[in-house]
């Protein structure tokens, strides 16, 4: 292999079809020139760090992020967009791009923009990379309902709940993930167990209501109901997630790591008369929630292992 690095910068967060449409590039271009393939990462997007756009959350950990991201690139460089936002554009490629990561070529999306102010994008990246022998490649929009994916726009989607719309630009299910932590029983007292989820705060949750779902955790994978919300039949203020397996679980899920794709939404949250209406309501969501294990087998792994 020679010395040198194909490199691709970026947030890709949720690393959704327009993502991998770059890093199939970057993965292609590497193999072809027999160079290494490294993904520049920030955890969060820089627009959310310097306060330009409102912060909704985000779409995936890094961790998972990462999982996703090895499946192209062989390196993955973790990085925090404070110890780059001050750098002019040229100065990001030389001490960056070439110095740091070795690259040789550059692939990114057209509407990449990089250095201090956003100041820099792919026409300067190209006058850039002449400088400094780096063949730059620019990868158009993949576009889903006529319009280009983004994370925001897959953001957008999760708050309204529309989480089939979001698959289809993910090129997957939505994810959380999260610890199973103790709760108050309330769902075991009405005949519907619950794991709480204890997922990052820095995560989008999809709109608050009742969701099907698939849930991994252990050698496990189960058809589940996905509860997000602030339980407003008991006046609690606190948003939580919420599942119930519709396979009664064997043994203990606490403090168990859980993966949930969620897959369909069943209905709003709303508050309920009583406990024992609740519980009704629970068993027709459970009934709504069997009538779609046929269109969604429990197929799939854990992105998370």
């Amino acid at each position: 292999m020679k010395t040198g690095s194909v490199v691709t910068v970026g947030t890709f967060d949720g690393v959704h079809l327009g993502h991998r449409a770059v890093l199939a590039a970057v993965d292609r271009l590497a193999r072809k020139q027999g160079l290494a393939r490294v993904a520049y990462v920030f955890e969060f997007p820089p627009r959310a760090t310097l306060g330009t756009d409102p912060f909704a959350g985000l779409i995936l950990p890094i961790d998972l992020r990462e999982h996703l991201l090895r499946d192209f690139v062989g390196r993955v460089v973790l990085a925090q967009f404070a110890e780059v936002r001050n750098l002019s554009p040229g100065t990001f490629v030389k001490e960056v791009l070439v110095q740091r990561l070795g690259a040789r070529a550059v692939v990114v999306g057209e509407e990449f923009r990089f250095g201090s102010g956003r100041g820099g994008d792919v026409a300067m990246l190209r006058t850039l990379g002449r400088e400094h022998g780096l063949d730059v490649r620019s990868v158009s929009p993949a576009m889903v309902y006529d319009d280009p994916v983004s994370s925001t726009r897959i953001r957008r989607l999760l708050i309204e709940g529309r989480v089939g719309e979001a698959a289809a630009l993910l090129g997957r299910p939505p994810i959380l993930v999260g610890r199973v932590t103790e709760g108050e029983r309330i769902g075991h007292d009405l005949g519907y167990p619950t794991a709480n989820l204890s997922v990052g705060p820095q995560i989008l949750l999809p709109a608050d209501g009742v969701y099907f779902a698939r849930a991994f955790s252990h050698d496990r994978r189960d058809h589940a109901l996905l509860y997000v919300g602030s339980r407003p039949t008991i006046a609690e203020s606190d948003r939580r997630c919420e599942i119930h397996l519709l396979t009664p679980p064997e043994g203990e899920l606490y403090r168990t790591r859980m993966e949930v794709h969620v897959l369909d939404r069943l209905r709003d949250d709303r508050a309920f008369s009583t406990l024992d209406a609740l519980g009704d309501q629970i068993a027709r969501d459970v009934d709504a929630a069997r009538e779609l294990i046929e269109l969604h087998p429990l197929s799939g792994s854990p992105i998370g292992g």
